[in-house]
């Protein structure tokens, strides 16, 4: 897993006056990019000038995911570097990828994992997508500069905004102060993968910051109204003008569901959760709120802190155990907490302690976690086999105990008319 934010780092955007600018109204060149989807400027701009090419001949592909070496190619190439002729210090880069990344690397644009790795075929996420464009602008100083609570001023707008790792909230804070990044209306999706249109738009909004004949385009009005590419739903486009600040729409069945678990659940145990910390993370990290309530309750008795004891007191509401912080869930952390004669994670809030835990049960075990967990009848059996240890004592008692609270909650918020 990374350690901390892996900082794969784009190219520093230099815009040389004898690029190409699309006309707004510039016929597409690609069947799956209409003249009316919000990056279309951006495509056009980016495939004119041999920076970004089609999938094939006739598609380009614009929700498809962009993998870390394909950015870094792709910018390299955009800079106009010569490419470096040094052998390569990642093990996992194939060769003809292998002059760009060591380019890169050069110039300090990117690192890879501690175990020599770079993992180029793994999707850029967003948060790291703020990091990448910040430094290529060459504003990291800025970034790094900035308070805590002029970054949270500025994320604050962002449901979401606990989602995002700590080391990348002052990027994130830069980049939308600058207007690289806006999110999908009121969230900023942090750990969603960038798609090629994400990353041509952001990059055509770097070049327009830059290249002030650029800045027009980069805020055309199909892109301040769009939340689609494909007319489908949304799609988590950036909008360059959406309003960040609006508010979700109020919801009935989710209000009532954060009130049964606030009212019933988690006040008579003193807990710091909230049912709205547990629907965000079914929200961000799809994990269903009922599987999370479950395994709560069997180790932390919902954060209980006299029941849960010192994880719960340490926000450590899933019992993780302690593994380093190159993971997701433990660039969250904060410390360790021994307990038993064992590591735990350590989690500086209740927020930050029921993201972790909604980022280990969608990622742990390579997914497995989420895997199971993802069903209308989980098999509890199957899960606490790994999560408990099929071979430690007690464990059939766990797996009896996991489905008679999740018997118990469902006759609860059934009786209060709410369905988990």
């Amino acid at each position: 897993m990374k350690k901390r934010s892996v900082l794969l780092a784009i190219a520093t955007l230099f815009i040389a006056g004898a690029l190409a600018v699309p006309a707004q109204a510039h016929p597409s060149s690609f069947a799956d990019v209409s003249e009316a989807n919000p990056a279309h400027n951006a495509i056009e701009y980016l495939v004119a000038n041999s920076i970004l090419s089609g999938l094939d001949g006739a598609d380009f592909g614009p929700n498809a995911p962009v993998d870390r070496a394909k950015a870094v190619k792709t910018l390299v190439t955009w800079r106009g570097e010569t490419l470096s002729t040094s052998s390569s210090h990642f093990t996992d880069v194939m060769s003809a990828d292998q002059p760009y990344l060591e380019t890169a690397l050069a110039k300090g644009w990117l690192e890879g994992y501690p175990d020599g790795t770079f993992h180029p075929n793994d999707a850029l996420t967003r948060e790291q997508m703020a990091i990448l464009i910040v430094r290529s602008l060459g504003l990291s100083d800025q970034a790094t500069a900035l308070t805590g609570p002029q970054i949270d001023a500025t994320l604050r707008p962002f449901v979401d905004r606990i989602a995002a790792t700590p080391a990348a909230r002052p990027f994130l804070a830069l980049a939308v102060q600058k207007g690289l990044l806006s999110g999908d209306g009121p969230r900023l999706n942090p750990l969603d993968p960038v798609t090629r249109a994400q990353f041509s738009m952001v990059v055509f909004r770097a070049a327009g910051l830059l290249d002030p004949t650029l800045a027009a385009a980069t805020t055309s009005p199909a892109e301040s109204t769009a939340t689609d590419l494909t007319g489908a739903g949304s799609a988590g486009v950036d909008s360059a003008g959406a309003d960040a600040a609006a508010p979700d729409s109020i919801d009935p069945q989710r209000q009532a569901s954060a009130r049964f678990m606030d009212q019933v659940l988690f006040q008579p145990h003193s807990s710091a959760i909230t049912g709205e910390m547990v629907l965000e993370n079914t929200d961000w990290y799809g994990v269903p709120v009922l599987p999370q309530l479950v395994i709560m309750a069997a180790e932390t008795s919902l954060g209980d802190p006299i029941l849960g004891g010192a994880l719960a007191r340490r926000n450590n509401f899933g019992c993780m155990r302690y593994a380093g912080t190159n993971s997701p869930w433990g660039q969250l952390s904060d410390g360790v907490v021994r307990v038993a004669g064992k590591d735990w994670y350590s989690f500086p809030t209740p927020q930050a302690g029921m993201a972790a835990f909604g980022r280990y049960l969608k990622s742990g075990v390579n997914g497995l976690y989420m895997s199971i967990l993802d069903s209308p009848n989980p098999d509890w059996r199957r899960f606490a086999a790994v999560y408990y240890g099929s071979g430690v004592s007690g464990f059939s008692g766990y797996v009896s105990r996991l489905y008679a609270i999740q018997a118990r909650f469902r006759a609860q918020a059934a009786a209060s008319g709410v369905s988990l």
